[in-house]
């Protein structure tokens, strides 16, 4: 980002509120390398649906409008176009950062109504080959209704914020889906209602009908005293936060 006049230029920084410096050139240049693959696969298959992918991808953030705030000086994003186009670097990282907020919007509101405890759950099955990994995400999302389905599961959770991740092994090409879960629960859930993590994987097996045992996490989200709404809060923003960082690390080999 640049500001330019007839005499002089500035190279302008933009930040969040803590902070961090928002890597816009190294998102564009993502952005860039994906839109030659959109070409490269237009030139190979000869299918005019990839050259709009990659001209899309290739025009996307080209251009970036900031105002700045009165009350604070702050720049803020004003104008811009962004593609959507599936694949985009650009726009996957501008959705991380919207489901992000939408969902810390989501477990303020879910603290102050029914103030849960908190539990973070992480659902895998074993890495598959790449022509295996369309049917093996569709059996983990219905294995993943059957689970919350279980008398236990129902009865002890509130709801769920699901993210799929998946990763590459480069070294054996094969792919890695699994579910990152972060669940809100009644506040009797660490008593009678409470899930082992051995019943979570028997669950997860018998959802799944796998014939091997998977691996399976939990771990509960602490607050410092009881329920400490902002110490809750600060803990499931460190989950996020990990879910954000494994997508950043996924989404250019998926």
């Amino acid at each position: 980002m640049t500001y330019s006049s007839e005499s002089n230029y500035s190279i302008l920084q933009d930040k969040t509120a803590t902070g961090k410096k928002r890597d816009w050139k190294g998102k564009k240049m993502r952005s860039s390398l994906m839109s030659s693959h959109y070409e490269g696969l237009e030139k190979r298959i000869g299918a005019p649906y990839y050259g709009k992918k990659a001209e899309k991808i290739s025009n996307c953030a080209e251009c970036l409008a900031f105002k700045r705030e009165k009350e604070t000086g702050r720049l803020k994003l004003y104008q811009a176009y962004f593609c959507k186009v599936r694949l985009c670097p650009m726009c996957a990282w501008r959705r991380s950062l919207k489901i992000a907020y939408h969902n810390k919007l989501i477990v303020e509101e879910a603290n102050r109504q029914y103030k849960p405890a908190w539990i973070f759950l992480t659902l895998t099955v074993k890495n598959v080959e790449g022509d295996q990994l369309k049917q093996t995400i569709t059996d983990m999302m219905q294995g993943y209704r059957k689970l919350f389905q279980y008398k236990k599961v129902k009865t002890g959770t509130l709801g769920f914020f699901r993210a799929l991740e998946i990763t590459k092994n480069h070294k054996e090409n094969t792919y890695h889906p699994h579910f990152h879960v972060l669940i809100p629960v009644k506040r009797n859930y660490f008593g009678k209602s409470y899930i082992k993590q051995t019943e979570w994987t028997s669950f997860w097996k018998k959802a799944m009908k796998l014939d091997y045992t998977p691996i399976v996490h939990v771990q509960r989200v602490k607050g410092k005293k009881g329920i400490d709404a902002e110490a809750i809060e600060k803990e499931v923003r460190e989950a996020i936060e990990e879910q954000k960082a494994i997508l950043e690390i996924s989404k250019y080999p998926v």
